[in-house]
């Protein structure tokens, strides 16, 4: 509610007594900063000099009466809040009041003789109230990107901000009046009409997306309470054709993903199957020196297959996330190290929450940084895995021997430091970041180890 202090009140009556006496009475024990007027034209003039948030007005005055001033101010004024104070408690009178559009109505008698001028200063202050959060609220809807229109179900435009007249093609007053269907495309102005009418008959906001001369729309219909005779409901229209081609971008990345790895599943992996199934059918070498060259033969085709493994998991790790989960860091965490062959490590949660991820990748994730501080480290590896400081993320850190401060890019595909490592390791990791959003880097732990930290993720408290 605003301060009374903040309002400014115009008193108009004929009697200079009531003016004075109800301006000082509203100033001084209400705190509502009043001036009085004895006509309408002075009143009038009085507003024309600006600064009144409210008109409290005598209905029976000889020159102008209330509802007739009422009308020339809201010539020149048409928002400001106007009450209207009569000796005449008859329903003609109320009426007629509410029908020039009134903020409020109060008896005279009662206001003076019952000294009730705690309940005039109570409705100044809501309909000023009111008044500045509708001007307020138009100036939102007037600043929105998003288009909005006020519309009757039968498609009659009452009001449209500039970003829907933008749309349609015209001024926002040359649309009020006419039909929707008569401004836009005709079927897509039928599905929301028909929308907009399901929402007031529920008497709850539903949505719908549909598209409109080649743009895509995300609309709401909310149904408006009000006093007219016909149904209404905002229209809230925003442009999410960015949004979709985007989502149309990322569907022909994955499918371009998933082709390369289906491609290097079978025109790769069937002719190294081929061969090592050669080589088993081999007789047995004569001699050391066959023994060892099968051997390396073996070898090399052994690190072919894990080459093409990781090239797999590569591909269809570096496709979007397009619908993550919520899903708990421990427990990710705790599957992934099920996954490693590690009797002289360990792994522990220093703390934990639920983020937004695809789970299995989000392992493969932690996988393949476990993995790496086992396989980069000699001995007992501790591993530690908790959230950042600045809770936008975690990390994992170890104990080992860190990393090299002149090794280069880690993430780099094809980087080792180790001689059967394949290298797609880490690359694998910044691939199922990338993938949801997320930026992975590397520091020293405070062990003196490697510590990997994940950022931009999206946790839940």
């Amino acid at each position: 509610m605003i301060s009374k202090s903040n309002i400014r009140t115009l008193v108009v009556d004929d009697s200079d007594f009531f003016a004075e006496m109800t301006a000082d009475t509203l100033t001084q024990q209400h705190g509502i900063e009043s001036v009085a007027a004895n006509s309408g034209t002075e009143a009038l003039e009085r507003l024309d000099g600006g600064g009144f948030d409210c008109v409290v007005s005598d209905y029976e005055m000889p020159e102008m009466d209330g509802l007739e001033l009422l009308g020339e101010i809201r010539k020149r004024h048409p928002s400001i809040p106007f009450i209207l104070l009569t000796g005449r408690g008859d329903e003609e009178t109320a009426s007629a009041a509410i029908a020039a559009g009134v903020a409020d109505y109060l008896l005279k008698l009662e206001v003076v003789e019952d000294k009730q001028y705690g309940r005039l200063a109570n409705r100044i202050e809501n309909v000023v109230s009111q008044e500045r959060t509708r001007k307020k609220f138009e100036s939102l809807v007037a600043d929105s990107p998003d288009g909005i229109a006020h519309l009757t179900i039968d498609g009659t435009v009452l009001s449209v901000n500039p970003s829907m007249a933008g749309r349609l093609g015209a001024d926002p007053d040359e649309l009020v009046g006419r039909n929707l269907r008569d401004v836009m495309d005709s079927e897509a102005a039928g599905q929301r009409l028909e929308a907009g009418k399901n929402a007031v008959r529920r008497g709850t906001a539903t949505r719908s997306e549909d598209a409109v001369d080649g743009r895509h729309y995300h609309n709401q219909y909310i149904p408006v309470d009000s006093h007219r005779k016909a149904d209404t409901f905002q229209l809230v229209s925003r442009d999410i054709t960015e949004r979709v081609e985007r989502q149309r971008q990322l569907e022909r990345q994955n499918e371009r993903l998933e082709e390369f790895a289906s491609v290097v599943s079978h025109d790769l992996r069937n002719p190294l199957n081929v061969a090592q199934g050669a080589v088993e059918l081999l007789p047995e070498p004569d001699d050391s020196e066959e023994a060892d060259l099968v051997a390396k033969i073996d070898r090399s085709l052994d690190r072919m297959g894990n080459i093409i493994e990781d090239v797999l998991a590569l591909a269809r790790q570096g496709r979007t996330v397009n619908d993550p989960q919520e899903t708990e860091l421990s427990t990710l965490a705790s599957t992934a190290w099920t996954w490693i062959e590690a009797e002289q490590s360990s792994m522990s949660v220093a703390s934990s929450a639920e983020l937004a991820a695809d789970s299995g990748r989000a392992q493969d994730l932690l996988t393949n940084l476990f993995r790496n501080a086992i396989e980069h480290n000699d001995g007992e590896v501790e591993i530690e895995v908790g959230l950042l400081d600045s809770h936008d993320g975690f990390y994992v850190a170890d104990d080992g021997t860190g990393v090299d401060p002149d090794a280069g890019d880690v993430f780099e595909m094809g980087y080792s430091s180790t001689e059967d490592g394949t290298g797609f390791g880490l690359a694998i990791v910044e691939q199922v970041a990338e993938a949801h959003g997320w930026t992975v880097s590397l520091t020293d732990s405070e062990a003196g180890g490697a510590r990997f930290e994940v950022t931009d993720v999206e946790l839940y408290d």
